[in-house]
């Protein structure tokens, strides 16, 4: 979806609300593309945060606040009980060395977390999820309760990017666990020098476009094809609003989550996380520029978050974007759709976003029954794979199941999808069919004038002994976004 206009990429400044633990309100502020980048550089931290050194240096050099600032009462998680969850929030102050970034007003404005992304890291150390909300979002905020002891009425329909100034990341996290029911461990507060700073320390991370692109309100001037960014150049990335897409956040979101995959690929391939100098040279780049809640200071549970992410597969490290649709009363800004339902629950049940079967409704208890399952009805399979031979190849696979009245034929047209339909009374054997196939339960349709049981064999099952799963349903509720491992070339603006 397009968003309106903006005069200056850094006066939009669309709200997220992560629920939230505890935040001291500071004059670190974050706006849509910079505090993306900032999330996407402190959960680079977080992969980094092993090693001796760049634990101590956290403990020493980082600023710390409370974890929850909303009225739930929730404690934070160790590795040893459950998903770890990390809320990532961009800080885009404009005071210090922060002050190129914008203008006097910029300076004065109150925080504001343009972007927000929710780690989590599965309870058997296998899995990981990114999930992003986008600043646009609107989204009801709960009451916080801020350091100096001010209260901060509840609000509805809010832009999610608002909690960050009833109180601070408190209120964030707060408004996250509301939001998705997901109970945030410990937070991270990024500002523009981590940023900078980090990408350099890494030597630089490849990023890929289809067109050159040069905006003017990030500072972004990349040539088409592929590029190594770092320093100024890798903020202008992450931040850039006008260069990808169709010039809205959540086209902004994806190439943040590119650069996040190819940055993960680097520091993999690299061995960093087994370098100890490289390690140095990381906490000094981030420790001095980051905010987190005080039980994440502790040295042991960052090394240990350190090895466990370097143990997981680039294929099990999702990065993804909550599903959302148009707010009903202003298109210029977004609603969670239905689909986030799904997204959610996944995350709850400490599922992986790269499984869509996860977060679904549980289907219906089958029927318990003592009567064995009637193998005597017709089965016929009606080849339309385009593939020679599959029908009889897979009737010997039914036969196998003991059906005895197996049939096959070739049809000259094709079917995208293998289904399965079966007459009033035959669900069991349906679904003993499809469960030994791999078909989805959402193509297997009662069809009561039938004789028998009916499979159409399409495309996706041309070959092997189980319908192929598709690729582009990847992730959980049909989310946006890509896997670590997979390496994506961002779509420039058109203007």
């Amino acid at each position: 979806m397009t968003h309106a206009p903006e005069t200056s990429d850094d006066s939009q400044t669309p709200r997220l609300t992560p629920r939230g633990r505890h935040y001291q309100n500071r004059a670190r502020t974050s706006r849509r593309g910079v505090w993306l980048a900032l999330c996407c550089v402190g959960l680079l931290v977080v992969v980094l945060g092993a090693g001796g050194f760049a634990a101590m240096r956290l403990r020493s050099n980082v600023s710390t606040q409370a974890l929850n600032l909303g009225d739930q009462m929730d404690g934070g998680s160790q590795l040893s009980d459950g998903p770890l969850d990390i809320l990532v929030i961009g800080s885009d102050t404009r005071s210090g060395n922060n002050a190129n970034y914008g203008s006097a007003s910029d300076g004065e404005s109150g925080a504001r977390s343009d972007v927000m992304m929710l780690m989590q890291i599965s309870e058997d150390r296998k899995n990981v999820n990114v999930l992003s909300f986008p600043r646009d979002l609107m989204v009801d905020i709960p009451q916080c309760k801020g350091p100096d002891g001010k209260v901060y009425p509840a609000e509805q329909d809010t832009q999610i990017n608002e909690s960050l100034t009833n109180g601070g990341a408190g209120c964030t996290v707060a408004t996250i666990n509301q939001l998705t029911g997901v109970n945030v461990d410990h937070f991270m507060l990024v500002d523009f020098n981590a940023v900078k700073q980090l990408s350099s320390v890494v030597g630089g991370v490849n990023v890929c476009v289809n067109k050159p692109i040069k905006d003017e309100y990030s500072g972004l001037d990349l040539p088409a094809g592929n590029s190594e960014v770092e320093g100024e150049q890798a903020l202008a990335f992450l931040r850039s609003r006008h260069g990808f897409g169709d010039g809205s956040d959540t086209s902004r979101i994806q190439a943040q989550q590119g650069f996040l995959a190819s940055m993960m690929r680097k520091v993999k391939s690299q061995g960093t996380l087994s370098n100890p100098g490289k390690m140095y040279g990381i906490a000094e780049a981030v420790t001095q520029n980051v905010t987190v809640d005080k039980g994440f200071t502790d040295p042991a549970t960052m090394v240990d978050i350190g090895r466990i992410l370097s143990g997981v597969d680039l294929s099990k490290i999702v990065f993804a974007t909550v599903p959302t649709e148009p707010y009903t009363y202003d298109q210029n800004k977004l609603q969670l759709s239905a689909d986030s339902e799904q997204v959610f629950k996944t995350l709850q049940k400490d599922g992986s976003l790269a499984d869509p079967t996860q977060g679904q409704q549980d289907p219906a208890p089958k029927e318990s029954s003592s009567a064995p399952v009637d193998r005597s009805v017709p089965v016929t399979l009606s080849n339309a794979s385009g593939a020679k031979d599959r029908g009889k190849k897979l009737s010997s696979h039914v036969e196998d199941l003991g059906y005895n009245n197996v049939t096959y034929q070739d049809l000259a047209e094709t079917a995208d999808k293998t289904t399965i339909q079966y007459p009033t009374g035959y669900q069991a054997q349906a679904q003993e069919i499809a469960d030994k196939f791999g078909v989805g339960s959402t193509e297997v349709v009662e069809a009561p004038g039938l004789a028998g049981v009916s499979i159409s064999i399409g495309k996706d099952f041309t070959s092997g002994d189980t319908v192929k799963k598709d690729d582009s349903q990847k992730i959980v509720g049909g989310a946006q976004g890509q896997t670590a491992d997979q390496q994506k070339c961002q779509q420039a603006f058109e203007y």
